[in-house]
């Protein structure tokens, strides 16, 4: 059933009747709910920000509103609704003109090519020593920033019609992982250093 490799053709079976009644009221009630500032109230991480993330802010969101436009951009021309289907590929509701055999690879593509230039958005301006360093991290502190923090939510999307992306900083999901290992180590040492030595 709407598998792409396979010929597609309206099953009269009983199986195939209750799938389209299936995926109609799915599509029309889809619990895919925005992010709210709400939300990003509640779920925003302070262990990711990191020292000096301030002065990478403006270049964040100048990145951040670039990387939107052109997966929103992707998701007009395909008819996608939502970030989460653009970018896990199970897309609940395609245009007419969408051929799923032939278009789900170029979706893929196009994605992992905007992923890719995000990256190197990222990098440029560092060099290979750099990649460990505190600026680098940094950095990636400010992408996470502009993208979840409530103070940015739906600020430099006025007037489009689009939810909130979340993805922009994932494209660099390598550094935020250090960020939250890095956060958690300290914790976890205080936590013992607070707790476990006890001078009697």
């Amino acid at each position: 059933m709407e598998k792409p490799d396979k010929a597609t053709y309206k099953s009269q079976s009983v199986i195939g009747k209750l799938f389209r009644e299936v995926k109609d009221i799915a599509s029309c009630s889809s619990p895919i709910n925005p992010f709210t500032r709400e939300a990003a109230k509640q779920y925003y991480d302070p262990d990711m920000e990191v020292d000096g993330f301030e002065d990478y802010i403006s270049d964040a969101l100048d990145y951040k509103i670039l990387y939107d436009s052109k997966l929103g951009s992707l998701m007009d021309f395909y008819g996608i609704e939502t970030e989460a289907e653009i970018l896990n590929g199970n897309i609940l509701k395609m245009s007419k003109c969408f051929n799923k055999r032939r278009d789900m690879e170029a979706i893929n593509y196009a994605v992992k090519s905007l992923r890719k230039e995000a990256r190197t958005w990222f990098n440029k301006g560092f060099s290979d020593s750099d990649s460990e360093s505190d600026i680098v991290y940094a950095k990636a502190s400010a992408w996470y920033h502009v993208t979840y923090h409530y103070s940015y939510l739906g600020r430099r999307n006025e007037g489009m019609d689009r939810a909130h992306f979340l993805s922009f900083p994932w494209c660099i999901s390598d550094k935020l992982i250090q960020i939250k290992r890095k956060a958690s180590c300290v914790s976890s040492m205080e936590h013992h250093f607070s707790h476990g030595l006890h001078l009697d």
